[in-house]
């Protein structure tokens, strides 16, 4: 039997008491199920063995400053994920919990300091696993254990950590006076990222997040362009290496105490969220993710030299993913909210057909091209909550390197017999919906905010016939 069927043979369907379906898996292989994180002692390690990234600042100041206000600094204390995670803390009765906490805080999870506080409805753990992803957590990583899973793919927070004096990096002639060094292979390929940057529901194995095997099957990948090369460089660096898909070179220090080096990657780790950041306090970190998004895909509008006065129109918007090696958008596509919001206007302003637009509520026009994943529970019924989705009714995103085309009629009015018509096509974008937001944080809590990715006119002369 196949090392992967026999692990998937050795889980165990059950039924808890909050009948929320769950796996018991092997305490051995991952005691801190279901997330799939591990220490190389096999169980319970406390905060206290791991460093707090402010003494790791001592030496590191440039890196420390990049990751502080990070997403990743934040991914405990983020308060859209808290209040996703309490709604799921509910309904399972505390089933997902570590699924979770496995990724959002890992020392937490390792250590069993995450609690969950009924009355304010807020999840606690320590002082040093509060920070979330943090640097004695990716730099005690000794191996990928994603060949363990039920699902034979990294995900879920498959990795192997081992704290103590021994700090893990992508340098083979690393020497450090504060602590013990060792290269590691690891650090330097996608599976490092991916192994939370994919996430699979624990009952069913139906992969929710994506990220990881987006970029695998892309041309990215095939060119040797991994997540470091793009979510771990300065914003222009990144931008050409997506572009062109040759690894880019950022030369520096990892420390003012070490030697000069081709390429130090940055630890901004900067993705598309700039909503996020910015309710936090991390206006770089918002700017950047600005600039991200913006570089991230191009539009053009394939339209006829003109348009017949009180005859139907046609015309086609097509947007390019020319900057992500991975699905435009990614990571919970349920939530996540990309669309055209395409405009025509005669020469006086006056509006003429419109498709995207958002009404008074914030809410996007339903018969707009979204970019999205609709998923649903095992009844088929709509759901945002990642513990219910069952499988995705309908998937419409732009693939790397890909492009999606979207078609549009209008009729032009009989009163317009010359002149220009102009056609504007905005693709734009948000992390999660005003609902959504109203729902998990309080209505009128925070007016979510919308970037525009790529833009493009065209102008089309209107004749009798």
């Amino acid at each position: 039997m196949a090392k992967s069927t026999a692990m998937i043979l050795s889980f165990i369907l059950v039924v808890t008491a909050a009948g929320f379906p769950a796996f018991a898996a092997e305490d051995d292989k991952f005691p801190f199920y279901p997330s799939l994180i591990n220490t190389k002692s096999g169980g319970f390690v406390h905060s206290d063995e791991f460093e707090d990234p402010g003494r790791c600042k001592i030496c590191h100041r440039d890196i420390y400053n990049q990751w502080q206000g990070s997403m990743h600094s934040n991914a405990f204390v983020d308060p859209v994920f808290q209040a996703l995670w309490r709604i799921g803390e509910i309904e399972t009765k505390g089933e997902i919990r570590n699924l979770c906490a496995g990724c959002h805080t890992p020392i937490g999870t390792v250590g069993k300091e995450v609690t969950f506080d009924p009355v304010e409805g807020v999840f606690k753990t320590g002082k040093v696993a509060s920070k979330g992803v943090q640097c004695d957590f990716c730099h005690t990583i000794v191996t990928s254990t994603w060949k363990d899973t039920p699902v034979f793919n990294p995900g879920n927070a498959s990795l192997l950590m081992d704290p103590g004096d021994v700090k893990r990096g992508p340098f083979k002639d690393s020497d450090s006076p504060g602590h013990d060094t060792a290269y590691s292979e690891l650090h330097t390929t996608a599976e490092f990222c991916g192994s939370c940057h994919n996430s699979f529901h624990p009952v069913t194995n139906f992969p929710i997040e994506r990220t990881y095997d987006e970029w695998k099957q892309s041309v990215y990948a095939q060119a040797g362009i991994v997540c470091q090369d793009c979510h771990m460089m300065p914003i222009e660096k990144a931008i050409e290496a997506a572009r062109t898909l040759k690894k880019p070179l950022n030369p520096g220090k990892a420390s003012p105490l070490g030697p000069m080096r081709n390429n130090i990657y940055t630890h901004e780790f900067v993705g598309g969220n700039f909503t996020v950041t910015a309710m936090l306090g991390a206006e770089k970190h918002a700017e950047t993710a600005k600039k991200r998004l913006k570089s991230a895909a191009e539009l053009t509008v394939d339209a006829p030299e003109k348009f017949i006065s009180g005859k139907l129109a046609r015309f086609k918007v097509t947007v390019v993913n020319v900057g992500a090696g991975h699905n435009l958008p990614t990571s919970l596509t349920e939530i996540r909210q990309m669309w055209l919001d395409v405009t025509v206007t005669d020469e006086k302003g006056n509006i003429i057909y419109r498709s995207g637009a958002l009404d008074d509520h914030g809410r996007i026009d339903p018969e707009a091209t979204i970019f999205r994943t609709v998923a649903v529970d095992e009844d088929g019924n709509v759901t945002y909550k990642p513990w219910k989705i069952s499988y995705f009714k309908s998937e419409r995103v732009v693939l790397p390197k890909g492009s999606d085309t979207s078609k549009y009629a209008f009729v032009v009015p009989p009163k317009l017999r010359k002149g220009e018509l102009t056609v504007d096509a905005v693709l734009r974008y948000r992390s999660f919906s005003q609902e959504l937001a109203d729902e998990l944080l309080g209505e009128g809590a925070v007016k979510v905010p919308v970037v525009d990715m790529a833009a493009v006119k065209r102008k089309v002369s209107v004749a009798k016939k």
